[in-house]
């Protein structure tokens, strides 16, 4: 488990662990033996990038039903398409979901409520990032980029579990995988003080673009550590999963900057891994790895948490961010799914 890996914590937040990882390191092929007959697995953020090649090598294990999780969908019914070409006998539906919002989210998850026996697997994979300071137009109107990342995603999270435990005794736990990134490694929180810590993360005059992806990927992986602290393993295996640095992605889409969009291309480029090897991780992490990687930062194997959580000041600042969110998505009863 990440939690015994302090010792690591250090090091794998380096640039020189990293960029070995990511040009030497080759992501191992899944297992043979590893099926997904009878199963549904849901996908979100699915039809491009990471999460279309997610859903396309989940489909080689042939599961009973592939739920993608799109924000269009008219875009989800055409990749959708291309994927029905390509497995013929495919059951795959294309659900709508926006996660700047709030009731989209619930929306989905009613919808997988009614219509869903059980959910086997779930990787919520849509994210984004945004380099100009902007407000979603619902709720408490957070900062987009921490809603998409962190608010929304939780909540999902919250509200997938119901379908993710197992019907009987003798059924496998559900797999939850939230999908991380290594921008979050060399960070730390600071205390607002008497304020509230969600709402630190609203403010114009101290927004970075790429310093907020990370500090919002820390937050997810702060929440699954306490998640993981509160629901069985034998119902639910919940991990956060990390594709690393990935080229041919649509992420950070809002660069308007010629110059930045090429430096990003070209960093890409050199070290960016191919969408299908990347999303080939999201199947270690929730079919390969077991109950050890609960709580866990993976991608092939289990790595250490970000260093920052080892640390007193860490471990206080992750029980208030618990708190707050569950404060924040109390409208959704959320602790009742726990």
């Amino acid at each position: 488990m990440s939690s015994k890996l302090k010792q690591q914590a250090s090091y794998e937040a380096t640039f020189a662990h990293n960029f070995w990882k990511q040009t030497l390191s080759r992501v191992p092929a899944i297992p043979a033996g590893i099926e997904l007959a009878g199963k549904t697995v849901l996908v979100t953020g699915a039809n491009v990038g990471l999460g279309f090649e997610a859903v396309r090598n989940f489909l080689r294990l042939r599961p009973s039903l592939v739920i993608m999780g799109v924000r269009s969908v008219n875009k989800g019914e055409a990749a959708a398409a291309a994927l029905r070409r390509e497995f013929l006998d495919a059951r795959i539906e294309v659900w709508e979901l926006d996660m700047e919002s709030f009731r989209s989210v619930q929306a989905f998850a009613a919808r997988a409520e009614r219509e869903l026996d059980r959910v086997h697997v779930a990787v919520l994979n849509a994210g984004l990032g945004k380099l100009k300071f902007e407000r979603v137009d619902e709720g408490g109107c957070h900062e987009v980029t921490i809603q998409v990342n962190y608010l929304t995603t939780a909540l999902l999270s919250f509200l997938l579990l119901p379908k993710l435990r197992p019907t009987t005794s003798s059924s496998e736990p559900g797999r939850l995988s939230i999908v991380n990134s290594g921008a979050s490694l060399g960070l730390s929180l600071e205390d607002p003080g008497d304020g509230r810590f969600l709402d630190s993360f609203d403010r114009a005059e101290k927004f970075n673009g790429f310093g907020q992806y990370g500090l919002s990927k820390l937050l997810i992986m702060m929440f699954v550590a306490k998640l993981a602290q509160t629901i069985n393993p034998k119902e639910v295996i919940v991990n956060c999963t990390d594709p690393g640095a990935t080229k041919g992605t649509e992420f950070f889409r809002s660069v308007n900057s010629w110059i930045m969009s090429i430096a990003l291309r070209s960093f890409m480029g050199i070290i960016g891994r191919r969408t299908a090897d990347a999303s080939r991780i999201y199947l270690h992490s929730s079919l390969v790895l077991g109950e050890e990687s609960h709580g866990s930062w993976t991608d092939w194997i289990i790595r250490a948490w970000p260093k920052t959580m080892y640390t007193d000041q860490g471990h206080h600042m992750g029980e208030r961010l618990w708190d707050e969110t569950l404060e924040e998505l109390k409208f959704a009863r959320v602790e009742e799914k726990l």
